[in-house]
């Protein structure tokens, strides 16, 4: 294989390989942010699915989730929303939780999530964007 080229900046590379030109871009590793001026109760669900809405109620597809321990802060996974802005973690341990919603331009979400058995149902989680300039950032609700 003869590489005829290759060009890298700011995340972006292209390269020709025997005439065709490849575009990728960096993987973004997700980190934890907290921009709630006071953290909301933990929400309890017995399993991590959900939806990521815009403030009209809309679906927001390619939504960035990630999930964090409570305790450190470690990632424990990434999901992007598919079309209907649905996304789901699985084979998760009992426990406390933060999930981050991102959203190019708008206000990150951070949710305290409590996973638990019990009669729970099947609740969902309900993540409403916000645009950064409103008082309070994006939220999450159990439904």
């Amino acid at each position: 294989m003869r590489i005829a080229g290759l060009i890298s900046g700011t995340g972006l590379m292209l390269a020709m390989v025997l005439g065709t030109v490849i575009v990728g871009q960096s993987p973004v590793v997700p980190k934890y942010v907290n921009e709630n001026s006071k953290d909301p109760a933990p929400i309890k669900l017995r399993q991590l699915q959900g939806t990521v809405l815009g403030l009209g109620g809309d679906p927001m597809p390619r939504a960035m989730v990630s999930l964090f321990t409570e305790k450190t802060h470690t990632l424990v996974g990434s999901e992007t929303t598919d079309m209907q802005g649905r996304f789901k973690f699985e084979k998760l341990e009992k426990g406390l939780y933060r999930v981050v919603a991102r959203v190019e331009g708008l206000c990150p979400a951070n949710i305290p999530v409590m996973l638990e058995g019990g009669l729970l149902g099947h609740k969902k989680l309900e993540i409403t964007m916000r645009a950064k300039d409103i008082d309070t950032c994006s939220y999450g609700l159990a439904k």
